[in-house]
């Protein structure tokens, strides 16, 4: 049987599952649960299925996994008619409060380096609300307020952190809404927690919806990856159509997205009216490495010639939270040796960190962020794809060593 044939197999096992649970037949529960898990294990054992296939498999089992358990421990359960779960009922559904009670107490100042992202956000989303800035804002981009932005770049360079510091600078509750969260369940409940967050959002005066990892739930339609998720894609297409548009003073609705993969997005949700917006995250500059290193360093004993200029210089190309990490590495080495001085009886010798300790931990940390990567997202930024770009860029190179040769 094609995977196709066998994921529509499946997904009839989930209805029959899911009728089976709202009608408190125990046995058929058990029953089609096992068929359901039989499935999960041949599936997943096949070498030529998709992993995110499997991913959507190993979830969806896990969940009747989870239900037959809660059966057999005899767990009080709603009762509706016939005494079995409330008509209408999803075994695997829960209702989530998506946003925080609190606004975060972050702003702006505790966004380290990367201004050009800073500078994008006080055009798009802070200068209505400004009295400074509302009228050239008004000049230029008229009354209507709220904004739909989709964060890209490499991983850890603190997209997340950048969204809380702007509901902390804009006084908005914010939702975090992970793809992990939304997808762990089975089929039709990712697409009821969608329109949750934006339900819950509709109640608010000033909110921010921000979905993480947006490509795991909206990849292109195209693509393989995208058989499970087209739904999910539809709905929140749906939910997302006028939800920032209003001309209300004090009301404020902005949707940000962030994404490590931006290639993979389905062109739909970055036409005009949706995420037209894109801003790109790099890497810390020198500047912002130096800050980094400050944080990290300020109150941790270190030799003299441990500078931030020079242990700044020797993490060029390192996202801020795998600097951090280094920064805590390095702490350690010497932390590690006090312990054993005080361990064997010698007491407090007065370790500190050094060159040699830096340059250690530097020479044997695994940079995640590599060529490739920052290739990739050049590519993407000038509007090409990954393969022209690298065609591109080697006719370059031949003309320059031919040129270099004469």
């Amino acid at each position: 049987m094609s995977e196709a044939s066998m994921i529509g197999v499946f997904n009839a096992k989930i209805n029959a599952f899911n009728k089976a649970v709202r009608e408190g037949d125990a046995q058929a529960v058990c029953d089609i649960g096992a068929e359901m898990l039989h499935i999960v294990v041949e599936e997943c054992s096949k070498p030529g299925v998709a992993s995110s296939v499997k991913d959507v498999y190993r979830k969806q089992g896990k969940a009747v996994l989870d239900h037959i358990v809660r059966m057999a421990k005899s767990r009080p359960a709603p009762t509706g008619a016939g005494g079995g779960q409330a008509a209408g009922s999803d075994p695997y559904y829960a209702e989530k409060d998506w946003f925080s009670d609190d606004v975060p107490a972050l702003g702006f100042k505790d966004i380290i380096g990367v201004q050009e992202v800073k500078d994008a956000f006080m055009a798009d989303v802070v200068a209505p609300l400004r009295p400074e800035f509302r009228e050239v804002y008004r000049r230029f981009r008229g009354d209507q307020i709220g904004s739909q932005i989709l964060l890209t770049g490499v991983p850890g360079t603190g997209k997340t952190h950048i969204v809380r510091c702007l509901a902390g600078a804009l006084n908005c509750k914010i939702a975090i809404v992970s793809a992990s969260e939304v997808l762990a369940s089975v089929v039709g409940v990712a697409e009821k927690n969608i329109r949750d967050v934006f339900a819950q959002a509709e109640k608010l005066e000033r909110c921010i919806i921000f979905i993480d990892e947006i490509d795991s739930l909206c990849s292109d339609r195209d693509s393989p990856d995208s058989r499970n998720t087209k739904s999910v894609l539809t709905t929140l297409l749906t939910c997302m159509d006028g939800f920032t548009k209003t001309t209300e003073p004090g009301r404020l609705r902005i949707i940000v997205a962030a994404t490590n993969l931006p290639w993979k997005l389905d062109p739909a949700l970055k036409r005009g009216g949706r995420f037209e917006t894109q801003i790109y995250v790099p890497l810390p500059d020198k500047d912002g490495r130096i800050m980094f290193v400050h944080n990290g360093l300020a109150k941790v004993p270190h030799a003299a010639d441990v500078t931030e200029d020079w242990l700044a210089e020797r993490m060029n190309g390192y996202s801020g939270a795998d600097i951090k990490a280094m920064l805590r590495q390095i702490s350690n080495r010497p932390l590690r040796r006090e312990i054993k001085n005080i361990t064997e009886k010698r007491g407090v010798a007065g370790e500190r960190v050094t060159r040699e300790d830096c340059e250690e931990v530097i020479k044997n940390y695994i940079n995640p962020v590599n060529t490739e990567m920052l290739l990739r997202f050049e590519a993407y930024n000038k509007g090409m794809s990954y393969i022209q770009y690298l065609t591109k860029l080697r006719a370059e190179a031949e003309a320059k060593g031919k040129k270099d040769d004469k």
